[in-house]
Order: C-alpha cells, then structure tokens, then sequence
C-alpha cells in the first residue's frame, strides 16, 4: 500500500538510468511497470507527455529522469531546463490530474557547499550551477503535487551502468593506475539499493509528504572513500589526495556536501553509513545486509 490507496500501476521514468533500471527490476514481479527512457518518451515535449500519462494513468510515478551531465548544462541550460524542471512540472499537474503519487529526485548540488556541518531539508538552497538550479526548479515543480515524496540524493552510485566516480576508482585500481582524490569535499553517497528501499519505506507509510535528504546516514570525503575502495583492491598505494581547490571543471561544485538524512531515517530503515553500503557494492551484493545497519 502506498499512502492514500493501493499501489496498482508504477511509471518510471529515466528507466535507463541506474535508479530507474533498480525500481523497474526491484517492482515488476508484484505490481505493472512501465519504464521510459528519454528516447522512447521525450520528456520535453509536454504534449506527449500529458497524452502517454493520460492512456497509462499510473497510480505512482517514479520520476527518475535527469539530465545530468553538471558541466554540459553550463553550454545547454535550456536543455538542462527542459528535463529537470520542466517535465516535473508536467508530471505534477498529471499527477493532480490522476490522483496520483509523484516520487521526484534531485540532487545536493542545490546547496552552496558552505556550511560545516551536514545540510538539513530546513537549509537554505543556493545552487552554483546551472545543473544545481534546474534541479533546485524541478524540486518546487514537484512540490505542487498534492501527493509527493522528493528525495536529494548524493553521489549516486550502485547500479547497472558502471561509469560513477566509485567505479572509475575500481577501474584505476585494476589497471595499476593513480587515482587523485579530495581530501576535503564531504558527500554523503546515495547506494542505489538503499534509494530505492527508502523510498518503498516512505510509499509503506505513513510518512509526511514532501521533501527529504537520502544520501548515507553519516559522511566521508573522496579521499575516504578512494582509501577504502583501493583497500579493499589491495591498492593503497595508488591514492593521491589533493584539496578541492585543486578541482577543474566549467560548473561550480559544492565543496561541502554532507546531508543529514535524520528526517528520512525516522520514517525508513534505510539509508546506512556510508562504509557499510560502500562495502556492500565492493562485495558484490545487491542489497542492504541487516547486520550493518
């Protein structure tokens, strides 16, 4: 059950992506799914939005859906636009329109990286980049649904594709490569498994709807995370930690992005630390283990 009715017809958009491939996989064995990717929907033309939504009328949208490329939306802000707010303004009136549940995801690059400890939901955003801003207008655009859950992640990492930072670090590892980290950028990694059982956390109820940090339950820099991956690869010895200053790159980052998922946490099971999650990926597992929450 979801709050407000059953859960008996799932959208999902970005079905491609690392979270969306997860919800559809994770759901299709109990409930109907349909996933869309951007190339079998376009999700900037309104209009073929609102027809497809109106002939599916799914009881919960899963909107998964990003355009993410950070540096990219410095040359393509409108494109950036299109896709991350735009599209969630369409996707909330249909949900309004259906009587359905809206389930969004941002991003922490809405905050300006200056505070010193972990950002709450109650902090004030301040995006840096375009990428940040878009994210930031999708996640007002949302709130107009009367039914909806936005989640800010952090870092995603955990799911089919392969190419985030973590996997980059593996691949460097393998190769006998160096591998340049942050030693003062602070995140809080979204494990893609443990994403998606938050927010079935949520949908189980009851959980106030709105807006929601879901990265790890505590925080680390690169660097710590870098050190456990080429630990655990058994090599330690290809780590170069470097400030943030030393950062390239057109978009502006947030150095410090450590969330507080305290909200989320009183609500789910899920997140866990980061380490915990983190070894869990590296071992091969699929899911949280019970003993490391």
């Amino acid at each position: 059950m979801m709050p407000g009715g059953p859960l008996t017809r799932v959208l999902v958009t970005g079905s491609d992506g690392q979270l969306g491939t997860a919800f559809v996989n994770r759901l299709s064995a109990s409930v109907p799914v349909t996933g869309v990717d951007l190339g079998s929907l376009d999700l900037t033309s309104p209009a073929r939005v609102r027809e497809f939504v109106r002939d599916y009328r799914p009881t919960l949208v899963l909107n998964c859906a990003a355009f993410n490329d950070v540096d990219g939306a410095e040359a393509r802000p409108l494109e950036a636009y299109r896709v991350n707010a735009e599209a969630v303004w369409t996707l909330a009136a249909l949900a309004n329109e259906l009587d359905a549940l809206l389930v969004h995801y941002s991003t922490e690059f809405v905050y300006d990286g200056c505070l010193d400890r972990p950002y709450t939901e109650d902090d004030d955003p301040s995006p840096q980049s375009v990428y940040g801003m878009t994210k930031l207008a999708g996640e007002r655009f949302a709130a107009a649904a009367r039914r909806n859950y936005v989640l800010r992640l952090s870092s995603l990492y955990g799911g089919h594709t392969r190419r985030t930072t973590i996997d980059w670090i593996e691949r460097q590892a393998r190769a006998g490569q160096r591998v340049t980290a942050f030693s003062d950028r602070t995140v809080s990694p979204s494990y893609v498994p443990d994403v998606v059982e938050a927010t079935l956390d949520l949908l189980a109820g009851p959980a106030p709807f709105g807006l929601y940090n879901c990265g790890s339950s505590d925080w680390c820099t690169w660097a710590d995370v870098a050190e456990r991956v080429l630990q655990a690869r058994g090599r330690p010895d290809l780590l170069d930690r470097v400030p943030f200053a030393a950062a390239a790159g057109r978009a502006a980052r947030p150095r410090h992005c450590a969330m507080s998922s305290g909200r989320l946490c009183r609500h789910a099971a899920h997140p866990r630390t980061w380490a915990a999650a983190l070894d869990d990926y590296l071992s091969g597992h699929s899911g949280p283990a019970a003993a490391a929450r």
